[in-house]
């Protein structure tokens, strides 16, 4: 009961990072608020993870990820995998659930909410850039806000090479545990990350098909 009565409490106060009960769509409006703050001091950094320097500077810090998937070949193909990441679609995961409005947006709050053993987690980010304006690559990347069980930061991209015509989909990552229950069940969160990675590249490449 104790415990019951905690949650229901931050859950009035609307910053709960953990509930004992789904979330309502107001409660995730309000871990969205405007005024909420990015939970790290790397903002932006994502975008510089393929260089060598930048990754051995956050993996002091953090755990870095940098996985890729291939989706096929072609331009119309590429063109799809464009359209389907700038519109969330690679959040089309069955086991999570994606709170958002628009496509994507420098600024835009987005929040995703799982359930882990009979928990509710409530992880809010924000847009921290878009790199829209190249005809081979497109990619974006978002930040943690405060309750989200992680701090960090990650990129999207989608790739097209112009010589193999290669349609590549990757995420890169540096992130780190940002409450109690995640860091003491950290192997369970990271086993989480890496599912999370390969369902997104699953529903994106089921979207642009």
């Amino acid at each position: 009961m104790r415990r019951a009565r905690r949650a229901d409490h931050h859950e009035r106060g609307g910053r709960a990072a953990l509930r004992l009960r789904r979330p309502s769509a107001d409660e995730i409006e309000t871990a969205l608020g405007a005024e909420s703050s990015f939970t790290y001091p790397e903002v932006g950094l994502s975008r510089e993870l393929a260089s060598p320097a930048a990754r051995a500077r956050l993996e002091k810090r953090y755990d870095v990820d940098l996985r890729e998937f291939a989706l096929g070949k072609g331009r119309d193909l590429f063109e799809r995998a464009r359209s389907s990441l700038l519109a969330w679609r690679h959040f089309e995961i069955p086991w999570l659930t994606f709170h958002r409005a628009g496509p994507v947006a420098q600024g835009q709050g987005v929040a995703t909410v799982v359930s882990i053993a009979g928990v509710w987690f409530v992880n809010p980010c924000r847009v921290v850039y878009t790199e829209l304006d190249r005809p081979d690559q497109v990619a974006f990347g978002y930040g943690t806000l405060r309750g989200h069980a992680e701090s960090g930061e990650e990129r999207f991209q989608i790739s097209f090479d112009p010589v193999t015509e290669e349609v590549r989909y990757s995420l890169a990552a540096f992130s780190r545990p940002a409450l109690l229950a995640t860091k003491l069940a950290y192997p369970v969160a990271r086993r989480i990350q890496k599912r999370f990675a390969e369902a997104s590249a699953r529903a994106l490449a089921q979207a642009s098909a």
